[in-house]
Protein backbone atom coordinates (compact mmCIF):
# COMPACT_ATOMS: atom_id res chain seq x y z
CA UNK A 1 0.00 0.00 0.00
CA UNK A 2 1.17 3.66 -1.01
CA UNK A 3 2.86 5.61 1.98
CA UNK A 4 1.17 8.92 3.26
CA UNK A 5 1.73 11.97 0.97
CA UNK A 6 0.50 15.45 1.87
CA UNK A 7 -2.26 17.11 -0.59
CA UNK A 8 -0.55 20.10 -1.73
CA UNK A 9 -3.61 22.19 -0.78
CA UNK A 10 -4.44 23.16 -4.84
CA UNK A 11 -8.12 24.02 -4.72
CA UNK A 12 -9.47 27.31 -4.80
CA UNK A 13 -11.56 28.02 -1.97
CA UNK A 14 -14.16 29.71 -3.99
CA UNK A 15 -17.34 27.56 -4.65
CA UNK A 16 -19.61 24.67 -3.73
CA UNK A 17 -21.15 23.26 -6.21
CA UNK A 18 -23.95 19.79 -5.69
CA UNK A 19 -22.99 16.36 -7.24
CA UNK A 20 -24.11 15.49 -10.32
CA UNK A 21 -27.11 13.48 -9.06
CA UNK A 22 -28.23 16.01 -6.46
CA UNK A 23 -26.99 13.82 -3.76
CA UNK A 24 -26.03 16.29 -1.33
CA UNK A 25 -23.58 19.15 -1.06
CA UNK A 26 -19.77 18.59 -2.80
CA UNK A 27 -17.81 21.67 -1.81
CA UNK A 28 -15.18 21.83 -4.13
CA UNK A 29 -13.00 24.12 -1.24
CA UNK A 30 -11.97 21.20 1.13
CA UNK A 31 -8.42 21.31 -0.13
CA UNK A 32 -6.41 21.85 2.63
CA UNK A 33 -5.28 19.04 4.74
CA UNK A 34 -5.70 19.54 8.25
CA UNK A 35 -2.22 17.80 9.79
CA UNK A 36 -2.32 16.80 12.95
CA UNK A 37 -6.01 16.44 14.23
CA UNK A 38 -5.90 12.37 12.68
CA UNK A 39 -6.41 10.46 9.63
CA UNK A 40 -9.98 10.50 8.77
CA UNK A 41 -11.44 7.44 8.53
CA UNK A 42 -14.22 6.40 5.77
CA UNK A 43 -17.59 5.65 6.93
CA UNK A 44 -19.79 2.92 6.35
CA UNK A 45 -22.09 4.94 4.16
CA UNK A 46 -19.32 4.82 1.94
CA UNK A 47 -19.34 1.61 0.62
CA UNK A 48 -18.72 0.64 -2.61
CA UNK A 49 -21.45 -1.75 -4.40
CA UNK A 50 -19.93 -4.08 -6.82
CA UNK A 51 -18.08 -2.78 -9.99
CA UNK A 52 -19.88 -2.11 -13.20
CA UNK A 53 -19.06 -3.53 -16.94
CA UNK A 54 -16.49 -0.97 -18.01
CA UNK A 55 -17.88 1.84 -20.29
CA UNK A 56 -21.31 1.41 -18.25
CA UNK A 57 -22.37 5.01 -16.73
CA UNK A 58 -23.68 4.72 -12.98
CA UNK A 59 -23.96 8.01 -11.48
CA UNK A 60 -24.30 6.26 -8.02
CA UNK A 61 -21.23 4.42 -8.09
CA UNK A 62 -19.75 7.38 -9.45
CA UNK A 63 -20.56 9.56 -6.31
CA UNK A 64 -19.52 6.75 -4.15
CA UNK A 65 -16.03 6.78 -5.88
CA UNK A 66 -15.38 10.28 -5.39
CA UNK A 67 -16.27 10.17 -2.04
CA UNK A 68 -14.26 7.82 -1.52
CA UNK A 69 -10.98 9.65 -3.05
CA UNK A 70 -12.23 12.13 -0.60
CA UNK A 71 -11.78 10.56 2.19
CA UNK A 72 -8.13 9.26 0.82
CA UNK A 73 -7.27 12.63 0.29
CA UNK A 74 -8.35 13.79 4.14
CA UNK A 75 -5.82 11.22 4.89
CA UNK A 76 -2.85 12.21 3.24
CA UNK A 77 -3.27 9.21 0.31
CA UNK A 78 -3.31 10.84 -2.69
CA UNK A 79 -2.54 8.03 -5.09
CA UNK A 80 -5.49 5.99 -3.44
CA UNK A 81 -7.72 8.98 -3.86
CA UNK A 82 -6.78 9.44 -7.18
CA UNK A 83 -7.37 6.36 -8.32
CA UNK A 84 -11.35 6.46 -6.96
CA UNK A 85 -11.00 9.93 -8.76
CA UNK A 86 -10.54 7.99 -11.96
CA UNK A 87 -12.58 5.20 -11.22
CA UNK A 88 -15.39 7.72 -10.76
CA UNK A 89 -14.30 9.62 -13.77
CA UNK A 90 -14.61 5.81 -15.81
CA UNK A 91 -18.50 5.67 -14.54
CA UNK A 92 -18.70 9.47 -15.51
CA UNK A 93 -16.83 10.72 -18.06
CA UNK A 94 -18.55 13.91 -18.96
CA UNK A 95 -18.89 15.00 -15.18
CA UNK A 96 -17.07 17.69 -14.57
CA UNK A 97 -16.30 17.76 -10.93
CA UNK A 98 -14.85 14.24 -10.94
CA UNK A 99 -12.82 15.60 -13.63
CA UNK A 100 -11.67 18.55 -11.27
CA UNK A 101 -10.80 16.01 -8.61
CA UNK A 102 -8.75 14.05 -10.54
CA UNK A 103 -7.17 17.03 -11.50
CA UNK A 104 -6.43 18.25 -8.38
CA UNK A 105 -4.91 14.71 -7.47
CA UNK A 106 -2.35 14.94 -10.15
CA UNK A 107 -1.26 18.19 -9.57
CA UNK A 108 -1.27 16.88 -6.05
CA UNK A 109 1.54 14.69 -7.33
CA UNK A 110 3.18 17.54 -9.93
CA UNK A 111 1.92 15.39 -12.44
CA UNK A 112 0.83 18.75 -14.16
CA UNK A 113 0.90 17.44 -17.90
CA UNK A 114 -2.04 15.01 -16.79
CA UNK A 115 -4.01 17.98 -14.68
CA UNK A 116 -4.04 19.93 -17.67
CA UNK A 117 -5.13 17.33 -19.97
CA UNK A 118 -8.19 16.36 -17.09
CA UNK A 119 -9.08 20.04 -16.88
CA UNK A 120 -8.71 20.81 -20.71
CA UNK A 121 -11.59 17.51 -20.91
CA UNK A 122 -13.54 19.88 -18.25
CA UNK A 123 -13.67 22.90 -19.97
CA UNK A 124 -15.30 21.28 -22.64
CA UNK A 125 -18.16 19.92 -20.96
CA UNK A 126 -18.61 22.74 -18.82
CA UNK A 127 -17.70 25.24 -21.54
CA UNK A 128 -19.81 28.17 -19.43
CA UNK A 129 -18.21 27.90 -16.21
CA UNK A 130 -15.74 30.76 -15.37
CA UNK A 131 -14.17 28.51 -12.17
CA UNK A 132 -12.62 25.99 -14.25
CA UNK A 133 -10.79 28.25 -16.68
CA UNK A 134 -9.22 29.69 -13.93
CA UNK A 135 -8.04 26.21 -12.82
CA UNK A 136 -6.85 25.47 -16.05
CA UNK A 137 -4.63 28.67 -16.28
CA UNK A 138 -3.57 28.21 -12.99
CA UNK A 139 -2.11 24.65 -14.39
CA UNK A 140 -0.92 26.09 -16.97
CA UNK A 141 1.51 28.47 -15.56
CA UNK A 142 2.89 25.61 -13.46
CA UNK A 143 4.33 24.27 -17.23
CA UNK A 144 5.16 27.67 -18.56
CA UNK A 145 2.64 27.65 -20.72
CA UNK A 146 2.04 31.77 -20.48
CA UNK A 147 0.06 31.81 -23.96
CA UNK A 148 -2.72 29.11 -22.94
CA UNK A 149 -2.99 30.42 -19.64
CA UNK A 150 -4.33 34.30 -21.13
CA UNK A 151 -6.53 32.70 -23.21
CA UNK A 152 -8.21 30.72 -20.46
CA UNK A 153 -8.38 33.85 -18.79
CA UNK A 154 -9.63 35.89 -21.43
CA UNK A 155 -12.46 32.99 -21.13
CA UNK A 156 -13.34 33.66 -17.69
CA UNK A 157 -13.25 37.59 -18.08
CA UNK A 158 -15.39 36.78 -21.14
CA UNK A 159 -18.20 34.46 -19.18
CA UNK A 160 -17.97 36.43 -16.11
CA UNK A 161 -16.48 39.98 -16.94
CA UNK A 162 -17.33 42.24 -13.85
CA UNK A 163 -15.24 40.03 -12.05
CA UNK A 164 -12.60 42.58 -10.89
CA UNK A 165 -10.15 39.81 -9.78
CA UNK A 166 -10.45 37.84 -12.81
CA UNK A 167 -9.55 40.91 -14.83
CA UNK A 168 -6.65 41.87 -12.61
CA UNK A 169 -5.50 38.86 -12.96
CA UNK A 170 -5.46 38.37 -16.89
CA UNK A 171 -4.04 42.19 -16.88
CA UNK A 172 -0.73 40.86 -14.23
CA UNK A 173 -0.65 38.00 -17.41
CA UNK A 174 -0.46 40.62 -20.01
CA UNK A 175 2.18 42.48 -17.79
CA UNK A 176 4.86 39.85 -17.76
CA UNK A 177 4.30 39.30 -20.97
CA UNK A 178 4.68 42.36 -21.84
CA UNK A 179 1.41 43.30 -23.43
CA UNK A 180 1.09 46.32 -21.52
CA UNK A 181 -1.48 48.55 -22.85
CA UNK A 182 -4.07 45.22 -22.85
CA UNK A 183 -2.39 44.87 -18.88
CA UNK A 184 -3.60 48.54 -18.30
CA UNK A 185 -7.29 47.77 -19.86
CA UNK A 186 -7.70 45.00 -17.23
CA UNK A 187 -5.42 46.59 -14.26
CA UNK A 188 -7.70 49.68 -14.08
CA UNK A 189 -10.21 47.34 -12.21
CA UNK A 190 -7.83 46.66 -8.96
CA UNK A 191 -10.18 49.99 -7.57
CA UNK A 192 -12.44 47.70 -7.01
CA UNK A 193 -10.71 44.87 -5.54
CA UNK A 194 -12.71 43.66 -1.95
CA UNK A 195 -11.27 41.78 0.22
CA UNK A 196 -12.72 38.52 -0.92
CA UNK A 197 -11.07 39.16 -4.37
CA UNK A 198 -7.88 40.43 -2.69
CA UNK A 199 -7.99 36.41 -0.98
CA UNK A 200 -8.77 34.68 -4.76
CA UNK A 201 -5.66 36.52 -5.76
CA UNK A 202 -3.69 35.12 -2.56
CA UNK A 203 -4.95 31.75 -3.08
CA UNK A 204 -4.17 32.12 -7.12
CA UNK A 205 -0.60 33.30 -6.41
CA UNK A 206 -0.30 30.31 -3.39
CA UNK A 207 -1.52 27.70 -6.81
CA UNK A 208 1.57 28.91 -8.69
CA UNK A 209 3.68 29.15 -6.85
CA UNK A 210 7.01 30.85 -8.44
CA UNK A 211 5.32 30.36 -11.69
CA UNK A 212 3.88 33.97 -11.11
CA UNK A 213 4.19 37.05 -8.67
CA UNK A 214 1.48 39.10 -8.27
CA UNK A 215 1.86 43.09 -8.45
CA UNK A 216 1.10 44.51 -5.16
CA UNK A 217 -2.78 45.37 -6.70
CA UNK A 218 -4.82 47.26 -3.23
Amino acid sequence: MPGKQQPSGNCLDMKSERDGNGEGEVCLARRSHSGGNGAAKPTKALRLPSDEPPGKVNSRKAWYRCQLGRAFWTMGRVQEALEHFAKACELMPHEPLYRLELAEAYLALNRYEDAIEQLEQTVQWAPFDDYYYVRLAAAYLLVGRWTDAIQAMERAVKLNPRNASYHCLLGALYWVVGEKERAAFHLRFRWQLDQYDLSFLRRFQKLCGKALKLPQLH
